[in-house]
């Protein structure tokens, strides 16, 4: 979406750095397939100087990283924010990141009421980080073996 935004502009790499602030060479990151993605500062940015939503620029399959990209927050900063005793910034990086495979139900309810979605959608967000982590393991695991 990044590059059909500046293409749509007609703007250069160069030229949407410096409208956000940052180097033309990690607009060029976030463009490619596979690429960086943005902090959530950046996201932020970005959507502001095209003048659509942040969510315009996250990949649906982040599961709950998309929603806290869309506030513009960081981990810490989410949590801070929550002021849940039971979501320490560790707990929810490893929830995020999908080593922690079982989402318990009051944490189901907490951010779904911060991220103003429902719990099943929490739910659903946080088994695609899962799945995610899942394929990765899977795929290093084929890599390692073809190497082998």
């Amino acid at each position: 979406m990044l590059r059909a935004a500046r293409a749509a502009q007609d703007w250069s790499l160069t030229e949407v750095g410096e409208r956000i602030g940052i180097d033309r060479s990690l607009v060029g990151r976030y463009e490619k397939e596979g690429g960086s993605a943005p902090s959530p500062q950046v996201l932020r940015k970005l959507a502001e100087v095209f003048g659509v939503s942040p969510t315009e620029f996250i990949d649906d399959a982040v599961g709950l990283v998309k929603y806290r990209a869309v506030l513009g927050l960081s981990q810490g900063e989410l949590v801070d924010k929550l002021q849940d005793p039971d979501l320490t910034i560790q707990t929810y990086g490893r929830l995020e990141s999908g080593r922690t495979r079982k989402l318990r139900a009051a944490q189901a309810k907490t951010l779904a009421v911060f991220f103003g979605v429902s719990e099943d959608e929490v739910r659903a967000a946080h088994e695609r980080n899962v799945q995610r982590r899942q394929q990765a393991k899977a795929d290093e695991a084929a890599a390692s073996e073809r190497t082998t």
